[in-house]
C-alpha cells in the first residue's frame, strides 16, 4: 500500500475471517510484484456476503483492497496467483484500539471537559472535533512507526 497505513486496510475488515495459530487470514490474490513488496488484492465482504437475497440487495458492501507485504522472497509470487495475507491477532485488536477505542475515548472526554469547564456545548464539538484532528494527524505522521508494528505475513 504505497502511501497507505496498513493499520486503517484491517480497521475496515471484519474481524470474523478464518484464524490459524492466533493470526487473522484473508485470502487473495495477487496483484503485482514491485521491488521487495507483494501488492494482495483482497475482496471485503460484509456480513451478508453469503445470503441469497444478496443480488437485489443495497445494503452489500463488497470492495476490493489492495495491501502492500514487504516480504524477502518476491520471486515466489505471480499475478494472478491465490494467496492468504496473515496479521497476528493481538495485531488486530492493537488496530481496532489505535483505529476505534481511542479516538472515541478522546472525543468523549474532550466533550463532557469542555462541557464541565465552559458550559457551551457548541464550543464543546468544535473543541472534540479538533482534538480529533490532531489525533488523526498524529496517527498520520506515525505511520512509519505504524508499517513496522503492523507486519503482514504472505503465503502461497
Amino acid at each position: 500500500m504505497a502511501g497507505r497505513n496498513p493499520l486503517f486496510f484491517f480497521l475496515s475488515l471484519p474481524m470474523a475471517m478464518s484464524k490459524t495459530e492466533n493470526n487473522i487470514d484473508h485470502p487473495g490474490i495477487v496483484d503485482r510484484v514491485e521491488g521487495h513488496s507483494v501488492f494482495v488484492r483482497i475482496e471485503s465482504r460484509t456480513a451478508c456476503g453469503g445470503c441469497a437475497s444478496r443480488a437485489y440487495c443495497s445494503m452489500t458492501d463488497l470492495e476490493d483492497k489492495v495491501v502492500e507485504v514487504g516480504t524477502g522472497e518476491e520471486s515466489l509470487f505471480v499475478p494472478g496467483q491465490a494467496v492468504t495475507v496473515s496479521l497476528e491477532e493481538s495485531l488486530g485488536y492493537k488496530a481496532l484500539l489505535f483505529g476505534y477505542l481511542l479516538p472515541f475515548v478522546v472525543l468523549l472526554a474532550s466533550i463532557f471537559l469542555m462541557i464541565w469547564i465552559t458550559g457551551s456545548e457548541s464550543l464543546s464539538a468544535i473543541a472534540g472535533l479538533v482534538l480529533m484532528f490532531f489525533y488523526y494527524y498524529w496517527l498520520y505522521r506515525s505511520r512509519e512507526k505504524l508499517r513496522r508494528t503492523f507486519r503482514f505475513r504472505v503465503r502461497a
